[in-house]
């Protein structure tokens, strides 16, 4: 069905609000969340309706609506349908930004993270060497560790050591992210234990104190105070680009999935920095494209 596969990088250039609906709890808007690890996700369905409006945008003014319905299928308006030519997984996190005591902050990772990525790159045999996967409690450099061996994430004090495998996937993160990331990842990357990652995704986002103002009183509307959930910029996911043939009979140039993947990725009709997610206008949800 999909004959091409295309991974990529999400770069979170600002706080993302990709929410998951309201909730009963501390959080009134919580973000999506893997239901079996907790871990950050931006559900495929989120990421395929953000790209297809921004993509709408440049098509419309070009008069191309006909290539918008081939590749991401017709919109239900109308009788007839066109199935979508691609699909796209959901994003899952690979690097996460905590704040450090020395160096300002880290990129946390784990062993099944990275064991993940190697198993869904093989998994679609697409060719690039497996990720290293460091033992936990290693880092890639000594800039973040604050005294004894030790390094400082957030309130908590993590004995770790330099290793050459942390070095090497630094390196390795650093050339697949490219010039796209400005930060030094080289400097502050760190692999923890698999549990202690998952506890700082799950503690470690921003949660944001929101208010609505009565403009005739000049005081806050009664009830409308609520709490909400972002993950903080820096954030790294990844996702997958499944591309197949145009449904149908297509249109010149646009029938095959070699077609649609040009059309797509090699002409830069697939954005490369595009908003997802809630507060817009707030400049919330700025996501950077990286194709690995």
């Amino acid at each position: 069905m999909y004959s091409i596969v295309r991974p990529f990088f999400l770069h979170a250039v600002t706080s993302v609000h990709a929410g998951s609906g309201s909730e009963i709890g501390l959080v009134d808007l919580p973000i999506q969340r893997e239901k079996h690890t907790g871990f950050p996700k931006i559900e495929s369905s989120s990421l395929k309706g953000a790209l297809r409006y921004h993509i709408t945008q440049s098509l419309k003014e070009k008069g191309e609506d006909k290539k918008l319905e081939l590749v991401f299928g017709s919109d239900g308006e109308e009788n007839e349908t066109q199935a979508s030519a691609i699909a796209l997984s959901d994003a899952r996190v690979l690097l996460f930004p905590v704040k450090s005591l020395r160096g300002v902050f880290a990129w946390i990772t784990c062993p099944q993270v990275l064991e993940r990525w190697n198993y869904e790159i093989a998994l679609h045999e697409y060719s690039i060497d497996p990720l290293p996967v460091p033992s936990p409690k290693t880092v890639s450099s000594d800039r973040l560790i604050a005294a004894n061996q030790h390094i400082v994430l957030e309130e908590y004090a993590f004995e770790v050591t330099v290793s050459d495998d942390a070095k090497q996937l630094a390196e390795r993160l650093a050339k697949l992210l490219s010039d796209h990331v400005q930060i030094n990842i080289q400097d502050r990357l760190v692999v923890l234990t698999d549990d202690d990652f998952a506890d700082f995704v799950k503690l470690s986002t921003e949660v944001n104190a929101r208010i609505r103002i009565d403009h005739e009183k000049g005081t806050v509307d009664n009830g409308a105070l609520w709490y909400e959930e972002n993950v903080p910029p820096e954030t790294i996911f990844y996702s997958f680009l499944y591309i197949g043939n145009v449904r149908g009979k297509g249109i010149e140039g646009l029938q095959k999935a070699e077609d649609v993947e040009t059309f797509l990725v090699k002409e830069n009709t697939f954005p490369k920095v595009f908003q997802l997610g809630g507060n817009s206008t707030l400049g919330r949800g700025i996501l950077r494209t990286i194709w690995v």
